[in-house]
């Protein structure tokens, strides 16, 4: 591979298709053989913590990191300001 990344390494973060569900994602990167999954919580929510594990882990994917929404420190919009 003459010392490049290889594939391997590829993950699709679920932003890029945020239309797509969960399942729907992790149907994309199968069938794209691409070997894992940037996951939003909001979309594992959506599926399910334990359902979203299930399709992720039946796909063989690995998941490269688990991303939020928000990006907000504080949970008050008095605090935000």
């Amino acid at each position: 591979m003459n010392g490049g990344i290889g594939l391997d390494r590829l993950s699709l973060n679920q932003a890029t298709v945020k239309r797509l569900r969960l399942r729907e994602a992790v149907e994309l990167c199968v069938r794209h053989d691409i070997p894992a999954i940037g996951l939003w919580r909001d979309r594992v929510a959506e599926a399910g913590l334990s359902s979203a594990a299930a399709v992720v882990r039946a796909a063989g994917l690995r998941v490269s990191s688990l991303c939020r929404g928000g990006f907000f420190t504080v949970a008050d919009p008095d605090g935000r300001r």
